[in-house]
Protein backbone atom coordinates (compact mmCIF):
# COMPACT_ATOMS: atom_id res chain seq x y z
CA UNK A 1 0.00 0.00 0.00
CA UNK A 2 0.99 3.53 -0.71
CA UNK A 3 2.55 5.50 2.10
CA UNK A 4 1.03 8.54 0.28
CA UNK A 5 -2.05 9.98 2.39
CA UNK A 6 -3.07 11.67 -0.71
CA UNK A 7 -3.85 8.10 -1.99
CA UNK A 8 -6.18 6.79 0.12
CA UNK A 9 -9.78 7.92 0.76
CA UNK A 10 -11.15 10.55 3.28
CA UNK A 11 -14.65 12.48 3.38
CA UNK A 12 -14.16 16.10 2.69
CA UNK A 13 -15.14 18.72 5.35
CA UNK A 14 -18.87 19.03 3.41
CA UNK A 15 -19.25 15.42 4.01
CA UNK A 16 -17.95 14.09 0.32
CA UNK A 17 -16.33 11.04 0.24
CA UNK A 18 -13.13 10.97 -2.03
CA UNK A 19 -11.60 7.75 -3.22
CA UNK A 20 -8.58 8.72 -5.56
CA UNK A 21 -8.07 7.07 -8.76
CA UNK A 22 -4.42 6.88 -7.76
CA UNK A 23 -5.57 4.76 -4.48
CA UNK A 24 -3.47 1.23 -4.68
CA UNK A 25 -6.14 -0.66 -2.14
CA UNK A 26 -8.66 -1.46 -4.48
CA UNK A 27 -11.00 -2.85 -1.66
CA UNK A 28 -11.66 0.76 -1.24
CA UNK A 29 -13.38 1.25 -4.75
CA UNK A 30 -16.64 -0.02 -3.42
CA UNK A 31 -17.96 -0.31 -7.00
CA UNK A 32 -15.07 -2.93 -8.55
CA UNK A 33 -16.05 -6.39 -8.07
CA UNK A 34 -13.00 -6.85 -4.67
CA UNK A 35 -14.53 -3.79 -3.32
CA UNK A 36 -15.90 -4.20 -0.33
CA UNK A 37 -19.47 -2.54 0.74
CA UNK A 38 -19.71 0.98 0.76
CA UNK A 39 -20.80 1.04 4.07
CA UNK A 40 -17.32 -0.56 4.98
CA UNK A 41 -15.74 1.73 3.70
CA UNK A 42 -17.51 4.16 5.52
CA UNK A 43 -16.88 2.10 8.76
CA UNK A 44 -13.18 2.61 8.09
CA UNK A 45 -13.61 6.03 7.43
CA UNK A 46 -15.29 6.56 11.15
CA UNK A 47 -18.45 7.95 9.00
CA UNK A 48 -20.35 10.58 11.53
CA UNK A 49 -24.18 9.37 11.46
CA UNK A 50 -25.12 12.24 9.47
CA UNK A 51 -22.89 11.91 6.40
CA UNK A 52 -23.26 8.08 6.57
CA UNK A 53 -27.00 8.21 5.88
CA UNK A 54 -25.94 10.55 3.21
CA UNK A 55 -24.59 7.23 0.95
CA UNK A 56 -26.32 4.49 2.72
CA UNK A 57 -29.37 2.97 4.27
CA UNK A 58 -26.94 0.12 6.19
CA UNK A 59 -27.35 0.85 10.05
CA UNK A 60 -24.51 3.05 11.49
CA UNK A 61 -21.92 0.89 13.49
CA UNK A 62 -23.32 3.00 16.63
CA UNK A 63 -26.64 1.88 15.85
CA UNK A 64 -26.07 -1.79 15.27
CA UNK A 65 -26.94 -3.84 19.35
CA UNK A 66 -24.39 -4.39 20.72
CA UNK A 67 -22.94 -8.43 20.81
CA UNK A 68 -22.77 -10.31 23.83
CA UNK A 69 -19.55 -12.30 24.26
CA UNK A 70 -19.60 -15.77 25.31
CA UNK A 71 -16.46 -17.34 26.51
CA UNK A 72 -16.19 -20.52 24.46
CA UNK A 73 -19.22 -20.24 21.77
CA UNK A 74 -21.05 -23.48 23.61
CA UNK A 75 -23.70 -23.53 26.42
Amino acid sequence: MSDNKQDMPYLMEDGTLVIPFSCPDHEYKYWKKEGKKLSEVLADLNTDKETWYKFTTDKHPDDAPAKEESGDGEE
